[in-house]
């Protein structure tokens, strides 16, 4: 296992609130959270969630209601159980993924089995992972991100610095692009841009490029 050294140690409480945008349109809203600290399968944890829904206004059109919930170690950030609800219109989906990282596999509900590489994390945990570790600009850090039944070697360029406005308020950014070749993990074009602020390095703006243009997730609330 290759250990870094960790910058932060997230409070139990943090909320963080986003508008779903597409051009003038708000599609939604993502909060993710960090909702408690607990003991799984013996490692001290953290479980934390995202939870998307649909604007209630569009609902007639589409209805999007997802959540999940990940228990990652404190310590390394490596997740030990990945939980997913989809509900997306007529669409209804339940799954948990066991990361068992000594072995190196993961496991679904229905006992299939996949192995993956060493450090291997899920979407979520690997979000709150660029968090953790030192951003300098003209780095690139290769991630592995298991997820839907693939393996993904992620590539994240950190592209230098911007100032960002939210309603959260105006913060100094480190811009991290991640990218995958082949069937894109984060969307049709296979890559987004996230802005972490430079003190508590949150995710202050998430931009996903999909087939019919870019998804903006843009910080509105934070709460402890």
């Amino acid at each position: 296992m290759i250990l870094v050294s960790l910058l932060l140690i997230f409070p139990v409480g943090e909320s963080l609130e986003y508008d779903a945008k597409f051009s003038f349109l708000t599609l939604g809203k993502m909060t993710l959270e960090v909702r408690d600290t607990l003991t799984y399968e013996g490692e001290h944890c953290y479980l934390i969630s995202s939870v998307l829904n649909s604007s209630s206004g569009l609902r007639i059109l589409f209805s999007i209601n997802d959540t999940i919930e990940v228990y990652t170690s404190v310590k390394t950030l490596l997740p030990h159980l990945y939980q997913e609800r989809i509900n997306e219109s007529g669409y209804h989906r339940k799954s948990n993924m066991y990361f068992n990282h000594d072995a190196h596999y993961v496991s679904y509900d229905d006992t299939l089995r996949i192995d993956i590489a060493e450090d291997t994390r899920d979407l979520l945990s690997f979000w709150y992972y660029l968090r953790e570790i030192p951003l300098e600009g003209g780095d690139t850090i290769v991630l592995n991100v298991h997820n839907s039944q693939e393996n993904h070697e992620i590539y994240c360029l950190v592209r230098g610095q911007e100032r960002i406005e939210t309603s959260a308020g105006t913060y100094n950014t480190i811009v991290v692009e991640p990218k995958t070749e082949g069937k894109g993990i984060f969307g049709a074009k296979g890559n987004m841009v996230i802005w972490y602020s430079e003190a508590e390095r949150l995710p202050v703006q998430i931009k996903a490029r999909m087939k019919f243009g870019s998804v903006l997730f843009k910080l509105k609330e934070v709460r402890y």
